[in-house]
């Protein structure tokens, strides 16, 4: 009788612990979720009366070519992206975990610097560096002869201008998250490789990436949720343009819902966000799972 109490109150002190998150997980996360899949089914532009229409948004939004536009262009976007920030943030923390190098906390907080900048405000600047007359960009491009590059106005070049903003803000976030995981590798690891002769490339081949990939795992993860779901430095620098350019899925819906006033469409777009988020990342953890060491 006594353990059974004891566990009883274990319990509900677990379920007074976790209630708290739980209850604003439902509120902003579960219900919002359910209640765009109920209007999805529906046309309503919040002045007239909703009107059930069944799969239509789901038929429209497959038939229409702005869809796969903007589709094509969040994966340009994310392949863009994630894979150059994960790499440049590993070696980065590679670099700045050697202790003999000095000044590598100045260095960290540099690099993390951009993380902790406002996406709004660091577009804004951005959009004054790729200013094609007189902007630091193309000053520094014509150093090296290539002149009048129009960054933003160019559908050529505007969503690489957005994938370079989007790597810059990502590097110092990943880098952090690498620091963390190479503080957990012990150092006789490495002790033993020197002792057999192993070179720098081949201790990090051998012991630091294998060890890493349970890092490297929830980077990749965290990094393509991050670029699936970009938006203020396409509202601010490019709005969707030029000729669609840069009209991310995100983008793509938040014209539907508050430009266009197409609320049932719009939570059609976002019911198949969330449930292709969803795919792609237990893809991600299939295709990884042979990869992942956890000791």
């Amino acid at each position: 009788m006594i353990r059974l109490r004891r566990r009883t109150r274990e319990a509900l002190t677990g379920w007074a612990t976790v209630l708290p998150a739980l209850i604003v997980q439902v509120i902003f996360i579960y219900l919002p979720l359910a209640w765009a899949f109920y209007i999805s089914f529906f046309n309503w532009n919040m002045i007239r009366p909703m009107r059930y229409v069944g799969f239509q948004n789901y038929e429209r939004l497959f038939s229409s070519a702005d869809f796969w536009n903007s589709m094509s262009v969040t994966g340009i976007y994310i392949l863009g992206t994630v894979i150059p920030s994960v790499v440049i943030g590993l070696l980065l923390a590679a670099l700045l975990n050697i202790e003999w190098i000095k000044g590598r906390g100045i260095f960290r907080t540099l690099f993390y610097i951009p993380v902790i900048t406002s996406m709004a405000a660091a577009a804004v600047i951005w959009g004054w560096l790729y200013e094609p007359n007189f902007g630091l960009v193309n000053y520094f491009l014509s150093i090296f002869g290539i002149n009048n590059i129009k960054w933003l106005s160019d559908p050529n070049y505007a969503l690489l201008a957005l994938i370079i903003v989007g790597v810059w803000k990502r590097i110092g976030y990943n880098m952090v998250l690498f620091l963390a995981g190479l503080q957990t590798i012990p150092k006789t690891y490495y002790e033993a490789a020197e002792i057999d002769g192993a070179t720098a490339w081949n201790k990090f081949r051998n012991i630091t990436l294998p060890l890493l990939s349970p890092t490297t795992l929830f980077v990749f993860i965290m990094q393509f949720i991050a670029s699936f779901r970009v938006f203020v430095s396409v509202s601010v620098m490019t709005n969707g343009g030029p000729a669609k350019s840069t009209q991310v899925i995100t983008y793509y819906l938040y014209e539907n819902a508050f430009k266009y006033l197409k609320f049932g469409y719009a939570s059609a777009i976002a019911v198949v966000m969330f449930a292709m988020m969803i795919v792609l990342t237990l893809i991600q953890f299939r295709l990884s799972k042979r990869r992942v060491h956890y000791q």
